[in-house]
């Protein structure tokens, strides 16, 4: 059973050889500091000092043919690294590119995967594709949060007019559940729009790179219930404890303090 506490909505915690090369992509992009080693053991012994409990890890597959295998294995990975105190819960990806993308979906949900990954710049897509329809049709049947990143900036940030795309996905699926990564930073003010406009967004407060992401304690505490806990573990510059630190310095009720840091995650991969 999961222990109440922080949880960490977007991290990525990766199978050996995938996360060096990812850690490869950002040092050759000119970044040359790290809140986390890739140690996986290291970066989770440093989550449960900062009140975790559970962590979403989030595969993402940059071309087809890949994406059953990294679920497998994500899989794999999440369950050896769960302990009594620390729940891993192991995410899943598809490419569009793919024979079955939603065959892929229930293939990974039967083996634990609990939580949907697109990532529109790493696979060179939209979240409109038709391609995807499958997948996100599985996802909502299943109650599987869908967590896109859709932005195809090299830097992780997102133009506000790129959030058209989502918002075609999102009206086109009603019963899935989308979460919007990073909150579109620094296209915070179009994410918002976009939550009034469809029930089923949410969207996490994970930081880019360097980046908190620009919303206000009023806004935080307005949309507390469609908001979650994240940081980008171990591939950020802002350790966890900086973004812990920004939401107490909010000054949030509890109601809407609990509700982002926890509860809106637990929520959604429990149902």
């Amino acid at each position: 059973m999961e222990l109440a506490g922080l949880v960490d909505s977007h991290v990525h915690l990766l199978p050996d050889r995938l996360a060096r090369a990812i850690r490869r992509v950002f040092t050759d992009m000119g970044m040359d500091r790290f809140a986390y080693p890739l140690d996986t053991g290291e970066v989770l012994g440093a989550h449960l000092a900062d009140g975790f409990t559970s962590a979403w890890t989030l595969p993402y597959a940059h071309q087809p043919g890949m994406a059953a295998r990294l679920n497998a294995d994500v899989a794999a990975l999440a369950r050896t690294l769960s302990t009594a105190g620390m729940t891993v819960v192991p995410g899943l990806t598809v490419h569009p590119a793919d024979a079955d993308p939603g065959g892929d979906v229930e293939a990974a949900h039967d083996d634990g995967g609990r939580v949907l990954k697109l990532h529109c710049s790493v696979g060179s897509y939209g979240p409109d594709d038709v391609r995807l329809d499958g997948a996100l049709t599985v996802a909502g049947e299943r109650g599987i949060p869908v967590v896109v990143h859709v932005g195809h900036a090299p830097s992780g940030r997102t133009a506000g007019e790129e959030l058209d795309a989502l918002g075609v996905a999102a009206a086109r699926h009603p019963d899935t559940t989308f979460v919007i990564a990073h909150c579109a930073h620094p296209a915070t003010a179009a994410a918002m729009d976009l939550l009034a406009r469809h029930d089923n967004l949410m969207a996490d407060l994970t930081p880019v790179v360097i980046e908190l992401v620009d919303l206000d304690a009023d806004q935080l505490e307005a949309h507390h219930h469609r908001l979650l806990l994240g940081t980008d573990m171990p591939n950020t510059a802002v350790p966890a404890g900086r973004v812990i630190e920004w939401l107490q310095r909010s000054d949030l009720s509890a109601e809407a303090y609990t509700a982002i840091t926890g509860g809106n995650a637990r929520r959604l991969v429990t149902g």
